[in-house]
């Protein structure tokens, strides 16, 4: 085929040499983030832009200067080429041939030695019009078919022949008597329309899935004596082989078809990398390099293959190539550098025609490795040998600086810390695409064999996946160990048949001689193996080592999770009764010394399992008959029952809990759903949610990057780095003498006073650090400061926080300590980070949130900025009675004190205008606007004018520092007779708006005056209307006010009106602790349980635990808590093997959580933070809600199903939880009372007639008790009173008169506890109340008012709730997405929700006070939510001052 190229593209090679070090137009360096999307960043822009999105997402990159090459999610080729105003465009050409015929003159009848009738120029290639189709769909034909009506520049006829003797002869444009044959040229053009979109390049086999690629790369462009528009791209398959791309240059930019490179025997390819010069390396299966030698211009694939031993110890993981240089990346993340390589032969020369001799492949090979500092996931190289990489720890971009041709190796890494920029749309262009998304394989006619080289060979597309391509798109990251594994299985599959079929005779006799064997899951090795075709026999030593803890050997959780008391005397204390039996205390963990390798294990001891027992579980569930509906109905709620001893309705005179403890029958471990019944100590353990409390955005990670087609030099680097100053600038001379002039005034004016003591008591310090930055979707270093000014170091009078970081350019953000309304701390064991967020008026949900790669760092930053906010607000004392309290998911405790805000309120009412101190009145000035500066807030500065005054200036800011922005800048310029009203934001001047001065002179006096208004700014001179300023910066973040310049200042008035608190603007203060839940009622009574269930009673002291600074020793207390870390164990049943480890691809991992929707293993399960230690070993839990069966089983028919402990003939699947404790180690103002284990407790809100507050409880048997003598004296009260109940209860809610006593029963249903006064605060019996059809775990009352909360989130009221008829008739539904609430006395209905929208993020645990409930609307109208994310409790009981 002949194609004659009309306009090449613009190759920019000869630009740059001639250039020398100037940047290239498309000098551009391109990435992929996590999320699989492409983004561009050039060298003359400082952001990230996305390619557009059209619905693939890619792995990997491999960038030249016109086009891109990338490899996406499903293992297929894209090829992206940059859009020019130069189309690419190609003429297709076939040639017309007739012989001239004594009777018919020229007729297309021709002799059988003659070429086609349409044919190509030299008639070796038929050329038929309708065999002549597009390549791929990338392709567009401009214009039909038509003549060409010029040879060698003469015109032709109409007819456009052209005559010669015979063929192949000389052709002239005259008909001559010898002309016995002629021809006429046929054209039509295609243009190349896929620029600036994603085009897939047609795959190696008909069925794209056969095989698929793992790896791309695209190099060439200057090899030696090679036409520089042609490319060089090399890709690795799934089955290891090398292949290459042909034909891809400027007129053909996505090739012609695939070409395998045959590779060493045992050295199938992983990674490849193509250079510019045409250097080729390649890693292996087991991370070995090899080089491709012989690539030269007459041969660009090369001849042979050499074998480079890596760095010693380690393996390859991925290899750069660069014209001078090769780097690599280790298994390990170490960085290495070649020795050694020089600049290929020129293959025109002798020696390059040669062959590869032993010189030549020293120069190709390199001699030695050279190890780099850092680590790294990947590393690209790009034109000039520069070099480009992804942080191990960060998954940052970095770039090699220093780079020369005589210092390949650069001196440091530096991280490319930039904004995301928006969507980059395609400007349209001569030739725009109007393909709107990837383009697909080629049309039909076109041929992608490897062999076959006729275009008009049709393709047809599978859709059948094969279990390679299945196990491929499993993951999204290359895992060389299932890939090993897919080739095995292809390689050696009819072996396997025959061997599976051998080994599961063998299995099965191996079977029938063991007893006692669990169906744990093995090791990571274990479900590799079992993954592929070959069945492996079982591991005998492995078995062995399984050992199974049935029920009756099991510990109680009470006794050993729910109390620490090792001496026992908790459980003596307890079991008071005749037929109580003190159960086992907990069994010791394993030595360390135990063998890492029985990760399977399960500790305990080893029980006799009966032969039918055995054989029903094992093999007989195959012969297992199907039983009718009405014997599974019988079983099931035979196994569901659970006896209760029925009391009397009439009240009982109960004594002290321990003197006459009632007790009742418990049903069996593995029975009830509902579990153990009241008399067991073993508490069923719940998963609780796991809310995130620090919410953030989808993580930006760079995985991938490439730098093939950008040009930078290490004297003349991108603008991404010149923000940050350039040290030529110190040695100018106009910076040295002003520094030299700033020392000697340093040394005359400062210098001699420093040993006096300041005239004016007052400091101000600086703590400073270093951590990351979470802004524009990412993590950037950056510096910090908090700078606190004070008259003493104890008494901080303001605070701001300053972070300097740098996303383009150097940002500073303030932040002042009056707008941090809570802090706290989160760690992420698994991103070894530990993260400080803080919470802002502005967005309450979304917190500035600060990362330390210490948790040390983290928590000192969290109690400096925690006790300069409580310094700042006087928040020093024990809270009032009018206290919020709330628990985040992670047991951190927080309170808000609502009589602080009530009195704030009162004194802002009061005080009018607030005159603030100015001192002797002399600038600069800097005042705290500590209410700031909000619709209706007013402010008036008075002062007199220096006589000599040429200007000055007031400013609206929003911090203390100067660098600040700033709200509203005053500037009377006396030398320019006029005023000057502007803002100043991110360092940059907005536009100027002027006025005159008036009667502003100086030496005169002046008022000032600015009045805050919804739209503008209103400012008085004089009493006198002046100018109105538009609000240019959001108003509520105008902080402190700053007066400069020649002006002597009188007063300063600030009139912030009373306002109003809205909920996003609570302070919450943090305390110490670690609690699960925290209760609050009349007289300040507090009290706490933890996670294993202790009581705590709030001591009235403050900080503890990450709170040192503010810590009051004398009420801080040691404290300790103990929480169950839970993996889940899932397998599917086999008609062949029984239950294994092996399910559907749908299925959930083997190893998950509870949902089955995050993959979590045992190995990998790690502390919530540094202050917790593990004290048991893996082993399973045999009181899962639910039941489970002698081995921990649960069983369902399907993912995700309701479970049960009994299998039947449907069920398919079974689970079982594997559970380890762990203990923390803390302190807080909590002080643990006696030995005494409740679930939950609840105080009244309101006080008895004999001065008590009734505190109410449920124990871990479900027993419902009140606490007697409780006051203001003595918080923990006097002794316990057993209340009877006929069934246990799990939640209580106590009050007194105005809206009784409820509780919740473990079935589900609500109890109202009738006869409850001020005189008889216990009551008298207990009346029955159904559920709104779904089980409630929570009830809540006051005021009249009647909430539930059922198992599912729903939150219902209780209807027609009269003092004649207090339990109401029916449950209305309110609203959904509900974990926790809380009523208080007055009727206000605070809850947790589940998840809430707050824009494009969803964020979890976010406490919400119920509003619009009235007498005619009872129920409510909507949510109001408060600062905060990822809280589990909220307690509200008492009534607020809102």
């Amino acid at each position: 085929m002949v194609k004659s190229v009309v306009i090449l593209l613009d190759i920019y090679k000869e630009s740059v040499a001639g250039a020398g070090t100037c940047m290239m137009p498309s000098s551009q360096v391109f990435a992929v983030n996590n999320r699989g999307r492409v983004f561009s960043l050039s060298t003359d822009q400082s952001h990230w832009k996305e390619l557009v999105y059209l619905g693939v997402e890619f792995k990997r990159v491999s960038a030249h200067e016109t086009v891109l090459w990338a490899l996406g999610g499903d293992h297929q080729v894209y090829v992206y080429v940059y859009g020019s105003s130069v189309p690419i465009r190609v003429c297709e050409e076939s040639y017309e041939n007739q012989r001239w015929n004594p009777i018919e003159g020229f007729t297309g009848v021709l002799l059988p030695s003659d070429r086609a009738t349409y044919s190509s120029g030299d008639g070796l290639t038929d050329r038929r019009l309708a065999g002549i189709t597009l390549p791929t769909l990338a392709w567009s034909w401009e214009s039909s078919w038509h003549l060409h009506h010029t040879h060698n520049g003469q015109a032709l006829d109409k007819e456009g022949w052209t005559y010669a003797i015979d063929f192949p002869r000389t052709y002239t444009a005259e008909k001559r008597w010898n002309s016995c044959v002629r021809r006429r040229k046929w054209v039509r053009y295609r243009r190349y329309v896929a620029l600036d979109t994603w085009s897939a390049v047609p795959p190696i086999h008909h069925d794209p899935t056969e095989e698929p690629f793992i790896d791309i790369t695209v190099g060439g462009g200057e090899v030696p004596g090679d036409d520089p528009d042609r490319l060089m791209v090399w890709g690795v398959t799934a089955l290891g082989r090398v292949m290459v791309r042909e034909g891809v240059d400027g007129t053909c930019p996505e090739g012609c078809g695939w070409m395998h490179i045959q590779t060493p025997p045992d050295h199938d390819v992983t990674s490849v990398w193509v250079g510019r010069s045409g250097r080729v390396w390649a890693v292996t299966w087991d991370g070995t390099p090899i080089v491709r030698t012989g690539v030269t211009r007459d041969c660009p694939t090369g001849t042979d293959w050499v074998v480079v031993e890596p760095p010693k110890g380690s393996r390859l993981q991925q290899v750069a190539v660069g014209v001078n240089s090769v780097w690599a990346v280790t298994r390990d993340h170490r960085v290495w550098f070649r020795r050694g390589l020089q600049v290929a032969p020129d293959s025109s020369s002798d020696n390059g025609k040669l062959g590869n001799g032993a010189a030549q492949r020293s120069t190709e090979t390199g001699t030695t490795w050279l190890l780099m500092v850092g680590f790294l996931n990947m590393v690209a190289i790009g034109p000039n040998d520069q070099v480009w990489g992804i942080g191990n720890e960060d998954h940052t971009a970095l770039l090699r600086t220093g780079i020369t041709e005589t210092e390949l190796t650069g001196r440091t890494w530096r991280p490319i810390c930039l904004p995301i920029g928006p969507l980059e749309t395609p400007e349209a262009s001569v030739n725009p695409s109007p393909i709107a998304s990837p383009l697909p394989f080629p049309s039909p006619k076109l041929s992608v064999s490897v062999d076959s080289k006729d275009p008009s060979t049709s393709v047809q597309q599978d859709s059948l996946t094969s279990s390679l391509d299945q196990s491929l798109r499993a993951s999204d990251e290359i895992d060389f160990i299932s890939m090993e594994t897919a080739l095995m299985r292809i390689k050696h599959q009819e072996n396997g048949k025959r061997a599976k079929d051998k080994n599961e005779e063998s299995a099965k006799e191996e079977d029938k001689g063991e007893c006692g064997k669990g169906g744990s899951g093995g090791d990571q090795d274990t479900r590799t193996q079992s993954e592929s075709n070959e069945v492996l026999p079982s591991d005998d030593s492995l078995e062995s080592n399984i050992k199974i803890r049935y029920p009756e050997d099991y510990p109680s959780s009470l006794s050993s999770s729910v109390v620490s008391d090792p001496s026992g005397d908790f459980l003596t204390s307890l079991q008071v009764g005749d037929g109580s039996v003190v159960l086992p205390g907990d069994t010791p963990a394993e030595s360390p010394d135990t063998e890492p390798g029985r990760k399977n294990q399960v500790t305990g001891d080893v029980n006799s399992q009966s032969s039918d027992d055995r054989e029903k579980t094992e093999t007989d569930d195959l012969r297992e008959k199907t039983e009718t509906d009405d014997e599974r109905e019988k079983t099931e709620t035979n196994d569901n029952a659970s006896p209760l001893v029925q009391q009397q309705a009439s009240a009982v005179p109960s004594g002290d809990w321990c003197e006459s403890r009632l007790r009742h029958t418990s049903s069996s471990s593995g029975g009830s759903e509902a579990g153990p019944g009241r008399g067991s100590l073993v508490i069923p353990r719940e998963e609780g949610p796991s809310y995130k409390v620090v919410p953030l955005e989808a993580e930006h990670l760079w995985l991938w990057v490439t730098g093939g087609g950008c040009w930078i030099r290490a004297n003349n680097m991108p603008k991404w780095f010149v923000t940050e100053g350039s040290p030529v600038l110190c040695t100018e001379p106009w910076r040295v003498s002003i520094l030299e002039r700033l020392r000697q005034r340093y040394n005359q004016e400062i210098k001699p006073y420093i040993g006096y003591e300041e005239a004016v008591e007052g400091s101000s310090w600086v703590i400073a650090g270093q951590c990351r930055w979470w802004v524009a979707g990412q993590w950037v270093p950056a510096s910090i400061e908090l700078v606190m000014v004070g008259s003493r170091r104890s008494q901080v009078q303001d605070a701001t926080f300053i972070v300097r970081y740098s996303l383009g350019s150097q940002r500073v953000e303030e932040t002042s300590c009056s707008v941090i309304l809570m802090s706290v701390m989160c760690v992420e064991p698994l991103a070894s980070r530990s993260l400080v967020a803080l919470y802002q008026p502005n967005q309450p949900l979304q917190p500035k949130t600060l990362s330390f790669s210490a948790e040390t760092d983290a928590e000192d930053w969290l109690n400096h900025l925690s006790t300069a906010c409580n310094q700042f607000r006087g928040m020093t004392e024990r809270p009032s009675s009018y206290t919020v309290w709330a628990v985040t998911t992670q047991g951190d405790v927080f309170l808000h004190d609502c009589s602080v805000t009530e009195n704030e309120l009162r004194a802002e009412s009061v005080a009018g205008h607030k005159q603030l101190d100015v001192g002797t009145g002399a600038t600069p000035l800097t005042l705290l606007l500590d209410r700031g500066f909000r619709p209706g807030h007013y402010l008036s500065v008075s002062g007199k004018i220096y006589n000599s005054a040429d200007q000055f200036h007031i400013n609206l800011q929003t911090s203390r520092g100067t660098d600040t922005s700033i709200a509203l800048h005053i500037n009377p310029r006396f030398f320019q007779k006029s005023v000057v009203f502007n803002s100043k934001k991110k360092g940059i001047w907005g536009h100027e708006e002027h006025s005159d001065l008036g009667p502003l002179s100086p030496g005169s006096e002046c008022e000032i005056s600015i009045l805050c208004c919804d739209d503008d700014l209103k400012i008085s001179l004089n009493d006198k209307f002046w100018h109105s300023f538009k609000h240019r910066i959001p108003f509520e973040r105008v902080t402190h006010l700053t007066v400069r310049g020649s002006i002597a200042i009188d007063a300063v008035t600030y009139n912030h009106g009373a306002g109003e608190r809205q909920l996003n603007e609570w302070y919450w203060r943090g305390l110490g602790g670690h609690l699960k839940r925290v209760e609050s009622g009349a007289n300040s009574v507090t009290w706490g349980i933890s996670l294993d269930f202790h009581v705590y009673i709030y001591t009235g002291a403050t900080g503890g635990g990450l709170y040192k600074s503010s810590s009051n020793d004398a009420g801080v207390q040691i404290m300790s808590d103990v929480r169950h870390v839970y993996v889940w164990e899932n397998q599917r049943w086999n008609p062949v093997t029984g239950f294994t480890n092996r399910g559907l691809p749908t299925d959930r991992n083997t190893w998950s959580d509870q949902t089955g929707r995050i993959h979590r293993t045992r190995e990998n399960a790690k502390l919530p933070s540094r202050h917790w230690s593990w004290t048991s070993e893996w082993c399973v839990d045999y009181h899962t809600p639910g039941g489970v069966d002698r081995e921990g089983w649960q069983y369902a028919t399907d993912f995700p199903m309701c479970y049960h402990a009994h299998r039947y003939v449907t069920d398919l699947v079974r689970r079982r939880r594997w559970v380890r404790k762990c203990r923390m180690s803390t302190s807080g103002p909590w002080q643990q009372m006696e030995k005494v284990a409740l679930v939950h407790v609840s105080i009244s809100p309101e006080c008895a007639d004999d001065g008590s507050v009734p505190v109410w409880g449920v124990s871990v048997t479900g027993e419902v008790v009140i606490r007697q003598g409780v006051r203001a004296a003595k918080y923990e009260g006097e002794r316990w009173s057993l209340v009877p109940a006929e069934c246990p209860m799990c939640s209580v809610c106590a009050g007194v008169e105005s809206c009784g006593v409820w509780a919740v029963s473990k079935d589900g249903r609500a109890h109202l506890r009738l006869g409850v006064t001020k005189k008889n605060p216990q009551g008298t019996q207990w009346v029955n109340v159904d559920s709104p059809g779904q089980p409630l775990v929570e009830v809540g009352a006051g005021a009249g008012r009647v909430w539930g909360l059922d198992r599912e989130g729903s939150l219902y009221r209780r209807t027609d709730v009269l003092p004649l008829f207090p339990e109401g008739t029916n449950w209305e539904r309110v609203s959904g997405n509900v974990t926790s609430f809380s009523v208080g006395a007055d009727g206000s209905l605070w809850a947790v929700l589940e998840s809430y929208e707050c824009g494009k993020l969803t964020v979890q645990g976010v406490i919400a006070h119920r509003v619009g409930i009235t007498e005619s609307c009872p129920s409510g109208t909507g949510w109001e939510h408060t600062v905060g994310t990822g809280w589990s409790a909220v307690c509200a009981r008492v009534p607020l001052p809102l």
